[in-house]
């Protein structure tokens, strides 16, 4: 794989409320580009509605993040061409949010307080890092281009097209409390 300059993208867990049951953790994308745009379709990244149901989060003991919790994943097709509200632009700076529920029957509450350690959960969000030898893994991103500047036909190519390039992002282990736990 040719090498590609960096995505300006950064991802951050929070959680917005530690006494909301289920738990919810909030992913966050940031733009970290003071210049340029950047324009991502939703699909496979952390501002999917179904982040959790296709794994791309993980649920494990804070300490060992390969003692997880395994839960079904979803293996979807969607419609093509992607909607227009799949694709989001983050100006230079921008943020954009996702709350995500830990919630039944996807996330097991009963083996979320089993891993639990002093009353937390380790939650982690991987995008392309599992399939590191394929290059059609990962986020679909377009640096420098607002929304409306990505053409229909690179849409549609699902990043295989010369301006898109694919974010892969492992985030670090997010200690999330558990009422309960």
């Amino acid at each position: 794989m040719s090498s590609q300059s960096p995505i300006p993208l950064s991802l951050s867990i929070s959680q917005p409320s530690p006494s909301l049951s289920p738990p919810t953790v909030l992913l966050t994308l940031a733009n970290t580009s003071p210049d340029v745009p950047v324009t991502l379709l939703t699909w496979s990244s952390p501002l999917d509605s179904l982040a959790l149901q296709l794994g791309l989060i993980q649920v494990s003991s804070p300490s060992n993040p390969d003692n997880k919790i395994d839960f079904p994943q979803l293996m979807i097709n969607r419609a093509m061409p992607p909607p227009e509200d799949a694709l989001v632009t983050l100006g230079p700076g921008e943020e954009k949010s996702q709350e995500v529920v830990l919630r039944e029957p996807i996330v097991d509450g009963d083996k979320l307080k089993e891993l639990a350690e002093e009353g937390k959960v380790g939650v982690r969000v991987v995008c392309g890092k599992d399939k590191e030898e394929e290059e059609e893994s990962g986020v679909v991103v377009w640096v420098g281009k607002k929304r409306e500047e990505v053409s229909p036909e690179e849409v549609e190519m699902l990043g295989r097209g010369k301006e898109a390039k694919r974010w892969k992002v492992e985030s670090e282990v997010f200690g999330m409390k558990v009422d309960g736990a």
